[in-house]
């Protein structure tokens, strides 16, 4: 086996390097979108990307966040030969759509009545193994990410709020969509008049148009 160059990255570091290239691809992002988010100078990643150097470890935590994957998936890719497809599932959103919807998740309670927490829904996600960093949410909401989004990570998302995953995953659902948002708006009815999570759960199966109505007769109430 011939000797590489002092400082040049061996094998297994370039298999890392084209893992990096081909969950970036799958993301939908721009390598300069990746450098970025992941807080690294062009320079030091290109070189990095090419073979003269390896990536450390640090290196590849920070990408991985910016990625929206868990470091290890990095490993997992890099030891693959297959299809992007088969690397990780993912779904092809409209952004500003999604981060819409992100939004409107984020500001409506749970299914249980209580707060969405950004910082509970990460250790949660966490625990599935989906690594997604308080930067990574802010791109997501504010529909700057790529059009290509995990389908574990919104379906970890909806599973956070209570919600159904379809809402997030099928943006040309007209009919989930309206259900989700009249589900939502229910909650925030209740939540403003001051009604606990059990009201929410008496409810039951009731089409968007009433849950809508009774959303407006508890703030009508409220409003008194």
């Amino acid at each position: 086996m011939a000797r590489r160059a002092l400082g040049e990255a061996g094998a297994w570091s370039m298999d890392l390097a084209r893992a990096i290239s081909t969950l970036r691809d799958a993301a939908g992002m721009t390598n300069q979108e990746l450098i970025e988010r992941a807080g690294i100078s062009s320079s030091y990643f290109y070189s990095r990307l090419r073979g003269a150097a390896p990536f450390d470890v640090n290196d590849i935590e920070n990408i991985a966040g910016a990625l929206g994957v868990h470091p290890h998936e990095i490993s997992r890719v890099a030891a693959l030969d297959g299809a992007v497809e088969e690397i990780e599932a993912l779904v092809q959103t409209r952004p500003r759509e999604l981060g819409r919807r992100l939004t409107a998740v984020a500001h409506a309670p749970r299914a249980d009545g209580s707060a969405f927490d950004l910082h509970q829904l990460l250790r949660d996600l966490a625990e599935r193994g989906i690594s997604l960093s308080a930067e990574n949410w802010a791109a997501l909401i504010g529909g700057g990410a790529g059009t290509g989004v995990s389908v574990r990570l919104l379906e970890g998302v909806s599973d956070y709020a209570g919600i159904s995953p379809t809402y997030l995953l099928d943006l040309d659902d007209d009919e989930a969509a309206e259900a989700a948002e009249a589900n939502l708006d229910f909650r925030e009815a209740l939540k403003d008049s001051g009604a606990d999570s059990i009201s929410a759960r008496a409810v039951g199966e009731v089409s968007p148009a009433a849950l809508r109505a009774i959303a407006q007769s508890l703030r009508s109430i409220s409003a008194q």
